[in-house]
């Protein structure tokens, strides 16, 4: 964990903590999402959650965000309406 200012943030600069997070957010996507490619899902919101840190600064809970944005990525792609890749 990665600490600023007195505040914990979930992720780090050490890789090995970004690819466990990766691999429970692919696990969320795939139990909630099955079908839906969760590698893809999980990719979109680790996108989305770069674009959250850029634009807002430093996010509270960076796995949950990512998590989240996971989810809502799977949900437009089984609707179809995901990104084109």
């Amino acid at each position: 964990m990665t600490q600023t200012k007195g505040r914990t943030y979930g992720l780090a600069s050490n890789p090995s903590e970004w690819a466990a997070h990766r691999r429970a957010v692919v696990f969320s996507v795939r139990r909630m999402f099955p079908g839906v490619d969760a590698e893809r899902a999980a990719t979109e919101g680790l996108g989305e959650l770069c674009r959250q840190i850029v634009v807002h600064g430093a996010v509270d809970r960076p796995a949950v965000v990512w998590c989240e944005a996971a989810i809502a990525a799977a949900a437009r792609l089984r609707t179809g309406a995901g990104s084109q890749a």
